[in-house]
């Protein structure tokens, strides 16, 4: 009865709400940047309302312990953000993968990958062979043929690979460079494993994923009509779309 009959709304209550109220709001963030910092003032608010209403030293010291874990984080999400400027490539596989990320999770899916030159003639996927990796095109331009007749070329910001990286199945469609490349590629099982440790990362990359599926599908629907001229902004066929 005690507890049913307590003021709920009193000035010190509402100070304790705010605390979880802005705690639930920071695990709402999808940006860590703005987690930490609404987590650093729900840890303030909390502290004060542990020092000022409920005299308890317990609480006082476990919210500055949680402040000072959130504001080191904070300290080195701005030292990574200080680092060098991504150069114009890297910007493309932002713009590909990740182009809502925070700057921390664009790196560190960065470094997940290697940058490749093509040189024209070369074979980067072969059909009927396994895909090991997911490419994204940055520079030039590669031919998709499929049992011998070309359905469709992939230029700048174009993905390779993503159909087998999300099946396991064997290319559909050979890719043959067409002129100097530029691409980065992520190893199929190094990628798959850094994205289930991430998994916000994992779902906005399996969603640009979608996105470069659903317009190849049109693409191949032109090509699969026999249409000989394709429209110019009509999106490509995938590299290995079944």
């Amino acid at each position: 009865m005690d507890f049913l009959n307590a003021d709920l709304f009193s000035v010190g209550k509402l100070v304790g709400h705010l605390s979880y109220v802005l705690l639930v709001l920071s695990m709402m963030m999808r940006s860590m940047l703005w987690l930490r910092i609404i987590a650093v003032s729900a840890g303030l608010t909390s502290g004060a309302y542990g020092y000022f209403w409920l005299l308890d030293p317990v609480t006082v010291f476990w919210e500055a312990v949680f402040v000072t874990v959130n504001l080191v984080q904070l300290a080195i999400i701005a030292w990574e953000n200080r680092k060098r400027a991504l150069s114009e490539e890297e910007q493309i596989v932002v713009n590909t993968l990740l182009p809502s990320a925070d700057t921390r999770a664009v790196r560190r899916l960065l470094k997940r990958g290697i940058m490749r030159e093509f040189k024209p003639e070369t074979v980067i996927v072969e059909q009927g062979k396994v895909v090991p990796e997911l490419i994204v095109i940055t520079r030039g331009t590669v031919q998709i043929e499929k049992d011998g007749r070309i359905v469709g070329v992939c230029g700048e910001g174009d993905l390779i690979g993503e159909m087998s990286y999300l099946s396991g199945e064997t290319a559909s469609a050979t890719v043959l460079v067409t002129n100097p490349v530029h691409a980065m590629a992520f190893d199929h099982r190094r990628l798959k494993d850094f994205l289930l440790r991430n998994i916000d990362i994992r779902h906005a990359v399996e969603a640009s994923f979608n996105r470069n599926l659903l317009t190849k599908l049109v693409r191949t629907n032109h090509a699969m009509t026999g249409k000989k001229e394709i429209p110019q902004d009509a999106p490509v066929q995938s590299a290995d779309m079944p």
